[in-house]
Order: structure tokens, then sequence, then C-alpha cells
């Protein structure tokens, strides 16, 4: 037994549904009287319109009937020749403008479904997108804890592997730019601070204060504080401080070759045996810092207030000693 459902429509009918939906039976009829109401004028108009024209007085047929039965049945042909031409010509019409709009709707749905298929491709690579995010801020968040345990270790290469991790940390999330430009400026103080009583670990503080003067340029949120630190020897060549705080840092015998300390807060600082050749001090409060005499450049109005060799000085204070000498 089939389980198709019993629609009480032969095979035949039911293939002949689609045909019977796009010839109405209305249309049908219609065609049938029009074509018997053509052929009925077509005999007999000829007699109704144009009979007392066909025969004389008589009742006899005029020689030219033949003639005029003609031309009358010429006329209704063409009257429905032309009447089929401008049905024919509606039925274009009407059949372009259908086309027209079906293929206005077709492109409108097709804009429609493009912007689906972007909208649906951009989510898809939002979410791609937030993933990696997610998924690089968890191993970011990992290495940091990482670098953050052996930083704090004694071991020393346990320490510069923690300090040049941080440094690609920083360099790889700008997030963590500040974070990590914190975290190495309180490790130089804690390891190197004036008055601490313990041997600085020059390998750690030396790298520390090498990645802070190569970071990348980018917005900070505060200065880096280096105040009172022990930064005796450490080499800052090509180094950059802009801003920092070396208040009370005591720098005797730094290399400063081509470091750039513009704008540094730097009073009571001891830049004294420093290397400051092509050193930027643009705009920095060296109030009351001391220098050699020969490292303070005449004219520069960062130098209004320094202590040159342990003695209160200012910008012109080693003009006037060469002239002394």
């Amino acid at each position: 037994m089939s389980d198709e459902p019993d629609t009480g429509q032969t095979e035949p009918e039911l293939k002949r549904e689609p045909w019977r939906k796009r010839h109405p039976r209305w249309a049908w009829t219609a065609a049938i009287a029009g074509a018997a109401v053509f052929i009925v004028l077509l005999v007999w108009a000829p007699w109704w319109f144009e009979g007392h024209h066909l025969r004389d007085r008589n009742g006899e047929l005029v020689s030219s009937a033949g003639i005029i039965v003609t031309g009358f049945r010429t006329m209704l042909v063409a009257i429905a020749a032309g009447g089929f031409t401008a049905a024919g010509l509606y039925y274009t019409r009407e059949k372009h403008r259908l086309e027209r709009e079906n293929f206005q709707h077709a492109q409108e749905q097709f804009a429609e479904n493009q912007k689906q298929f972007e909208i649906t491709i951009k989510m898809a690579a939002d979410r791609e997108a937030e993933q990696a995010r997610i998924a690089r801020e968890g191993q970011v968040t990992g290495r940091y804890v990482e670098a953050i345990k052996l930083l704090s270790s004694q071991d020393d290469t346990q320490r510069l592997g923690a300090i040049y991790s941080l440094e690609r940390i920083m360099r790889d999330s700008e997030d963590d730019h500040d974070t990590v430009v914190t975290v190495l400026a309180a490790f130089v103080r804690q390891h190197a601070g004036i008055g601490l009583g313990v041997p600085r670990p020059d390998e750690p503080v030396q790298a520390a204060i090498t990645v802070l003067g190569r970071r990348p340029m980018r917005r900070e949120a505060a200065r880096i504080d280096l105040r009172r630190t022990d930064l005796t020897g450490l080499d800052f060549e090509r180094a950059n401080f802009r801003r920092a705080r070396f208040g009370g840092a005591d720098l005797r015998g730094a290399n400063l070759l081509r470091a750039d300390l513009t704008d540094v807060w730097a009073p009571n600082a001891d830049f004294r045996q420093s290397y400051a050749v092509s050193t930027k001090f643009d705009g920095s409060n060296l109030r009351d810092a001391q220098f050699s005499i020969e490292q303070i450049p005449a004219g520069m109005p960062e130098f209004k207030r320094v202590i040159v060799d342990g003695e209160a000085g200012t910008n012109e204070a080693p003009r006037n000693e060469k002239k002394r000498d």
C-alpha cells in the first residue's frame, strides 16, 4: 500500500493542475465567445450594415455586391488584427513591467541577502577577534605572572629573564605598558635605593635601566620614578628618560652619552663625573643638582642653579672658571 495521502485526483489531473492555473476557465470561455462573435460578424455583418447597398430596388444583388462584402470583411479582419496587435502590445508591456518588477525585487532581495551575509561575516570576525583578544590577554597574563615570580628570585639569571620577558610584554601589549614601566622602576628603587645597606645587583639593575631607556614611545600616565636611587656607573647611552624623576639620585660616573633627559625632575641629583656628552637637559628641573665644572654648558637656562663641585654656581660658572685658568 502507498503511504501517500489520497487527494481524490488522478495522476493526469495532478499533472494538468499547473496548466489550469496558468489558463483559467473564464479566459478560454471569453476566447471562444470572441471567436464565435467574430465569425458571425464576418458572415452576417456585411448584410446587416451594408444590406441596402447590396440589392437593387427589385431585390436583386447588384454587380458590386461582392466588392462591398469583401471590403467590409477586410475591414473587420483589419479591425480584428488591430485588436490582436493592441492586445499583444499590452501583453508585452505588462510582461515587461512584471519582469522589471521581478528583476528589481530580485536585486533588492540580493542586496538584502548580501547585507545579511556581510553582517554575519562581520559578527563572525568580531567573535573571532574577541576570542583571539581574550586568548592573547590570557597568555600575556600568564607570562606576566611568571615574570613577576622570576623577578623576585635571588638568582640574577632568573631576574634577567624576568626583565626581558616584561620588555616583550610591554612591546606586545600597549595596555600593559604603564604597568611594566612601574614594575621595572620599582625593581630599581628596591634593589638600588640609596641607604639600603646591601650590595646593588648591578647586572639586573642595569638591564632594568636599559629596558626602561628603550621602551616604545607612547603616552604614559605618570613619570618614571627613580628618586633616591644609586645609579652610579650605569650605562644610559642614548636612553630615553624624558620626564623621569631623578630627585636625589646618585648618577656619579654614569654614561649619559646622548641620553634624553628632557623635562626630567632631578633636584639634588648628583651628576658629578658622569659622561654627559650631547645629553639633553631641555626644560629639566636641576635645582641644587651637582655637576662637575666641565659638564655645565654656558648659557643654558636649565643650569640656572646647580652645585658645581660642591659650590653653588650658575650657568656662568664654567666660563668664569676657564678665564681664571
